[in-house]
């Protein structure tokens, strides 16, 4: 695996980030338009909302086991589904990869016994 691959998550986990950033853009983007239309700045708390699915998009995309947690558990409130989260970061070995540190993966995963020689 080249070091590129290691810094990019892998699909499943991009596909669970885009579902998390959406909630967070919608509610940003109303929280602005709902500023901007009432003249009323106090509607911009509304965008304190979209901090906890902007924050758990960007903990998935870094591989934090922690927003991997928050994903599953509020999928639900925010809209993005429990079974969809379950299925996207538990189910493919590329997610459980993903979100494993790697101290505790096992070495004989990454490098493959060698032939004996002659």
């Amino acid at each position: 695996m080249s070091t590129d691959e290691k810094n990019r998550p892998p699909a499943p986990v991009i596909a669970a980030v885009v579902l998390w950033a959406l909630p967070a853009g919608v509610m940003l983007l109303a929280s602005v338009v709902g500023a901007m239309d009432k003249g009323n700045p106090v509607v911009l708390l509304f965008a304190l909302l979209g901090f906890l699915p902007g924050m758990t998009a960007l903990g998935l995309w870094q591989g934090n086991r922690g927003a991997r947690v928050v994903a599953i558990v509020f999928g639900l409130a925010y809209g993005v589904g429990v079974i969809v989260m379950i299925l996207l970061l538990t189910v493919p070995r590329s997610s459980r990869d993903w979100f494993t540190p790697d101290f505790l993966q096992d070495p004989s995963e990454d490098h493959p016994a060698e032939s004996p020689e002659g």
